[in-house]
């Protein structure tokens, strides 16, 4: 603060009731889903919490915006989410009374091609598998024998484990030989996607199908040490929700139940640093002046924004600054073309479902055209005769983002999404356009009534557009950083913060960069709460999802408080 407001009310402290210095139980950096989670149940808890965020709204990825102006909303980064089923906090807290609602289609993705063949993947292995047959018998045979173990491997194994402590490769080796799903599991893992998908499947449309879906979060496909995903993405993928009213919706859900439990959330309210008093975290200051004092501060923002930005490098230890510099971030990110059109896209394909489906892949006629746009991706570069992606005709699923008279209310709003990098060739600005157009040329060839004479608006938001929004996903790293095995599990971000808890006293992590990792799984903010934060004071009950006690140590079920 400027010496000359110190003792004296700061000119934009605008409520009496809000001084420019306070005293917190706990400071939440970042009011994403990590962050909101975190802040719900410490406030639940009884602890005097205050959630910082610097946009003018709560939710971060969760995010539902008008920017289709004016009347139509589009939901500008977290779409398909896939792990209601299993968090916690949708239990934990009676989130339906304010009116989240989740749709489950069956028809979950349908990938098309150019000369008018689709695959569906569904809810119900069966109906996926009757897709198949059309292509190969022995697929499709294939797919359900694969599916059985691997949703075993991902329910029973993979998806639990996301809502308990990272163990370390050792401990998960012993606890995964003593079951057969364990060790099919192990055996997966030293694959890499593309070789699970090759040697499991044949026909190239199929493959293609498999290793979008598994690989589409920016999974790298020729990766070793990360076959675990295949399981974990194709059951999560077969089962993806949509939030109704918008993503949006869930973060505001989650605000609520802070306000109600007392909690206070500051947004437009940017962290300028965390204040250090004796080697131990003191608090943090804004960039208005305010300063928030408190012994425990959670961040849930990047390792560079959080240690370099806010610690300073000169207050970590040699290993932890090392490991804060060595972070790598995502290899690509995504370029999304947002749309209003006269009407649904409708897809060439001869089966109706194509154009019914929750998302639609195209683009990709095989394994070679995807392999190749990603890799010109990885070079810093888009083809625009061989790319592809994914697309979602969202009000078809959600009337409540088309919010104009009636004489317009026709108007469909949805979206392409393609894998991008961040520093393209010839840089965004000049690219974006010949870009967006090549994109709705793709969609036309795909579904021939997204010719331009067709469309009303459009905006695209480049990966530089990502990490304008949220400068935490540096260079459009949607997941806080990449997914390689040295960044996975007991290493994310790394060894001393993994669990949440960092070598600087007082100071705890819980992003995206922290294991689990990111996607909206939840599991930062709920493991931080879990099994971390010393309180003493909830009358929560503890709801990990619980593994077979064959499977992982009953130590990974006690809370410590």
């Amino acid at each position: 603060m400027a010496k000359e407001l110190v003792g004296k009310p700061h000119p934009q402290s605008y409520f009496s009731e809000f001084p420019p210095e306070s005293e917190w139980d706990v400071v939440v950096i970042g009011a994403g889903p990590n962050g909101l989670i975190t802040a719900a149940y410490l406030a639940k808890a009884g602890l005097k919490v205050v959630l910082v965020e610097r946009r003018y709204e709560i939710g971060g990825g969760l995010a539902t915006e008008e920017i289709l102006y004016p009347g139509f909303y589009s939901n500008i980064h977290a779409v398909y989410h896939m792990m209601v089923d299993y968090m916690p906090v949708l239990r934990d807290f009676q989130l339906d009374r304010h009116g989240l609602v989740w749709i489950k289609p069956n028809l979950q993705t349908a990938m098309v091609f150019e000369d008018g063949g689709s695959l569906l993947l569904t809810r119900m292995i069966e109906d996926t598998m009757d897709s198949m047959h059309k292509f190969s018998q022995k697929d499709a045979v294939a797919f359900g024998k694969a599916m059985r173990m691997w949703r075993r491997i991902a329910r029973e194994i993979v998806v639990p484990a996301t809502y308990i402590p990272p163990m370390s490769p050792l401990d998960i080796s012993m606890a995964m030989q003593r079951t057969e799903v364990g060790n099919a599991m192990l055996e997966l893992t030293e694959h890499s996607p593309l070789e699970i998908i090759n040697g499991t499947f044949e026909n190239d449309h199929i493959r293609a199908l498999l290793l979008y879906t598994c690989c589409m979060w920016g999974l790298d496909p020729r990766e070793t040490g990360l076959g675990l995903f295949v399981p974990l993405y194709l059951d999560r993928l077969m089962n993806k929700c949509y939030c109704q009213g918008g993503s949006h919706k869930m973060g505001n859900s989650f605000g609520r139940e802070i306000i109600r439990a007392g909690g206070v959330i500051l947004d437009s309210s940017q962290v300028n640093k965390i204040l250090m008093k004796n080697g131990k975290v003191a608090g943090v200051e804004l960039w208005e002046g305010r300063t928030l004092y408190s012994d425990v501060v959670i961040s849930t923002l990047d390792p560079h924004t959080t240690f370099l930005d806010f610690i300073g490098a000169e207050n970590l230890t040699e290993n932890l600054r090392k490991s804060v510099e060595g972070w790598k971030y995502d290899k690509w990110s995504f370029n999304t073309l947002h749309v209003v059109s006269e009407e649904a896209p409708c897809y060439l394909p001869k089966d109706p479902w194509a154009s019914q489906s929750f998302m639609t892949i195209l683009g990709f006629d095989g394994l070679d055209q995807m392999l190749a746009h990603w890799d010109n991706v990885i070079a810093k570069k888009i083809d625009p005769e061989c790319f592809g992606g994914h697309a979602t005709c969202e009000s078809f699923w959600d009337t409540h983002l088309v919010r104009v008279p009636p004489s317009k209310a026709h108007r469909q709003v949805s979206f392409f999404q393609m894998h991008a990098p961040y520093d393209i060739q010839g840089g965004w600005e000049a690219k974006g356009p010949e870009i967006e157009e090549a994109i709705l040329r793709r969609w036309a060839k795909y579904a021939p009534n997204m010719k331009r004479s067709n469309i009303v608006t459009t905006n695209q938001e480049t990966p530089v557009d990502i990490e304008t929004r949220f400068p935490n996903m540096r260079r459009g790293s949607i997941k806080h950083g990449d997914y390689l095995p040295i960044q996975l599990g007991c290493f994310r971000p790394n060894e001393e913060c993994s669990s949440s808890n960092t070598p600087i006293p007082g100071l705890y992590t819980a992003g995206a960069s922290n294991y689990p990792g990111g996607c909206v799984l939840g599991g930062a903010g709920y493991l931080v709460w879990c099994f971390e934060v010393p309180d003493g004071r909830s009358d929560l009950p503890s709801h990990p999802c619980p593994l077979p006690e064959a499977t992982l140590p009953p130590a990974h079920f006690r809370r410590r408080r």
